[in-house]
């Protein structure tokens, strides 16, 4: 992967953001974001039915945390073990609010996806929401390789390549935050 860099468009339409991929960096970024974008999708359609959001058009979540500790690790609790201050109120907060951050971090990863799908060369340009759905889907992708190598009691070398993939993940998603951030 080439650095990011921010282009100014001619035309007044904002900034861009550009970088490129081999092959082989496009395809394990596009699995990745593919992968998890899965799972979360199938926590949001395994979310019970309710009656009453139905008729409100309100989503609910589960009020459970994930099984799965690479989505727990992505939807964590509201409230730290033994700080409920009603009982029952972090499965309440999980109800209310989980589905609406499922969404999100499905946005953010199917902005990556959209822009590498159509671009088998590996170029990438992206404008300045789509950078910021970047660095947010990068971060979940992180998180849920890092719990994936937590959980590894394979060989050393499948632990080393998950690792690297992490390394190249956060070696990208700081260089799109530094042209993000005008350094």
């Amino acid at each position: 992967m080439r650095p990011w860099k921010r282009k100014r468009s001619i035309l007044g339409g904002g900034a861009k953001f550009v970088t490129s991929f081999e092959p082989a960096e496009r395809d394990l970024l596009l699995n990745l974001a593919s992968t998890v974008a899965d799972a979360l999708m199938e926590r949001a359609q395994s979310a019970p039915k309710d009656e009453l959001a139905e008729l409100t058009g309100m989503p609910v979540g589960h009020a459970e945390a994930p099984k799965d500790p690479r989505l727990a690790r992505l939807l964590p609790d509201f409230t730290k073990p033994g700080e409920e201050s009603v009982e029952g109120e972090n499965a309440l907060m999980r109800q209310l609010h989980e589905s609406d951050i499922v969404k999100d971090k499905l946005l953010a990863l199917r902005a990556i996806i959209d822009a590498l799908e159509p671009s088998e060369s590996g170029q990438v340009t992206i404008t300045e929401n789509d950078a910021h759905a970047w660095v947010a889907g990068i971060n979940d992708l992180r998180i849920y390789l890092h719990v994936s190598m937590e959980g590894l009691h394979g060989s050393l070398e499948q632990i080393e390549q998950t690792d690297a993939m992490y390394q190249w993940l956060s070696y990208n998603q700081e260089s799109l935050l530094d042209v993000l951030m005008g350094d």
